[in-house]
């Protein structure tokens, strides 16, 4: 396929089929895979995160995947640094960039650019930490609504990682990770995109969640807990996301099996529904029906087909 300035993105919730249709994508339009996934950077973290197995990473170049073992820290800026970068090189190799995955902020941070946010003392990183452990997570997500009102509103009140992450820029820097979010440097994408998502009913997509924690535990998720364990702390911010923190629970004995699958079920909904809200107000995503796999593509084809023509001009 001729070089194209064009990007394709794949967007939507958690369970939707992200993965698999950029992975047909790829296969037919010469595509790479640009992960666009806060929890795919960390090594290590495979089954509850449902990253690409080997084989598919085998199938087409994925990027983005591994960066960081689970104590290093990560940010959307640098996502989108190290990201348009990628961009420039699969292009230059003549094939397509493909981002794949369900972190919002990654992707408006990719296509419109995002305030930099100063780097959190470490000071202020223990002080947030020892808040957690001395009150929990529902006192320190009460601290927000005081000092980010908007951010307390959009998280869980049992969303430990995020609320932490909040605390941490408005303590250090006194103003709102609120504010940092909105300020767009681009008032218009930087690249041409065309975005797509699967739209499921919802009784289906709740089902789809339900099936797939059981798949995950069933093909060693306990294990892969039980292995980071050995080596990490399970107050890291990772091993607070949606089903490692459960497990832990579980394996301290402090949460039984039936318990452990509900709680999992439903934090993942929840997830998804939050996932739902932020791609919804994204007026350039086209939503498809999960059946639809062969309109999207041809769709696809000829947006791609039209950079080439414009550039050309």
């Amino acid at each position: 396929m001729v070089r194209s300035p064009g990007i394709v993105v794949v967007a939507g919730p958690t369970a939707s089929g992200k993965s698999g249709l950029a992975l047909k994508l790829a296969q037919e339009i010469d595509g790479e895979l640009i992960c666009s996934d806060s929890m795919h950077v960390y090594r290590q973290l495979d089954i509850g995160t449902s990253k690409p197995t080997l084989t598919e990473q085998k199938l087409v170049p994925h990027h983005q995947l591994d960066l960081i073992d689970p104590d290093e820290n990560y940010s959307a800026g640098k996502y989108e640094r190290e990201t348009s970068r990628i961009i420039e090189q699969i292009q230059e190799r003549g094939h397509v960039p493909i981002l794949v995955g369900g972190t919002g902020l990654y992707y408006r941070a990719l296509l419109y650019g995002i305030s930099h946010i100063p780097d959190i003392p470490e000071n202020i990183r223990k002080e947030v930490i020892c808040l957690q452990e001395e009150h929990g997570t529902s006192f320190c997500w009460e601290q927000l609504q005081k000092l980010d009102p908007q951010a307390s509103k959009r998280l869980h009140p049992n969303d430990t990682a995020r609320i932490m992450r909040s605390l941490e820029v408005v303590l250090a820097t006194g103003t709102s990770l609120s504010t940092f979010q909105q300020h767009q440097p681009f008032s218009t994408a930087r690249y041409p995109f065309l975005a797509v998502a699967f739209e499921w009913e919802r009784s289906v997509h709740y089902e789809r969640i339900n099936q797939r924690t059981l798949k995950m535990l069933e093909s060693g998720w306990i294990a892969e807990v039980k292995m980071l364990l050995t080596r990490y702390s399970p107050k890291l911010k990772p091993m607070q996301a949606i089903g490692y923190r459960e497990i832990v629970l579980h394996l301290q004995g402090k949460l039984e099996w039936n318990l452990l699958v509900q709680e999992i079920q439903q934090r993942t909904r929840q997830y998804a529904k939050r996932q739902l809200t932020w791609f919804r107000r994204e007026a350039k995503i086209e939503w498809h029906q999960p059946d639809d796999e062969a309109a999207i593509l041809s769709k696809i084809k000829v947006y791609l087909e039209k950079q080439v023509l414009y550039e050309r001009k």
